[in-house]
């Protein structure tokens, strides 16, 4: 049961493609790779966020109850090892990260950024990339 929320809550209908538009809460990434990850035991999850500094900001200011009383768990703390977090600071650095994804492929050396198929890729405020930078504070 995938869901952006701690859990019990609302879960999200199966899907191969998810877009969340809106105002969401600053846990939300978290919670939406830790059940999906929870219910795909052996898969990892990539999460690229063009920020950590406003990221880690959002994740203080809301000060999210759930992870702060169950994120040291070890069953958690297990799951969230399966998650991989990158910060492209650029719309070309992103556009890089992206271009580097294959599905790894066991007879061949590792040349790119290879990720187990199935897996959860994860792009977090992507849409800041197009805001000029007067306004990319927002």
């Amino acid at each position: 049961m995938t869901t952006v929320f701690p859990l019990p809550s609302p879960a999200l209908p199966e899907f191969t493609t998810l877009l969340l538009k809106g105002p969401y809460h600053a846990s939300a990434p978290i919670h939406l790779c830790l059940t999906h990850l929870a219910n795909h035991p052996g898969t990892r999850a990539i999460l690229l966020s063009p920020s950590r500094d406003n990221f880690i900001a959002a994740l203080r200011d809301l000060n999210d109850d759930w992870l702060n009383e169950c994120g040291g768990y070890g069953v958690v703390s297990q799951v969230l090892s399966r998650v991989d977090v990158f910060y492209p600071s650029t719309p070309h650095h992103a556009s890089l990260a992206l271009s580097m994804l294959r599905v790894s492929q066991p007879e061949k050396a590792p040349s790119q950024l290879e990720i187990a198929s199935p897996c959860l890729l994860l792009l977090h405020e992507f849409s800041s990339y197009f805001l000029d930078q007067e306004n990319s504070h927002l």
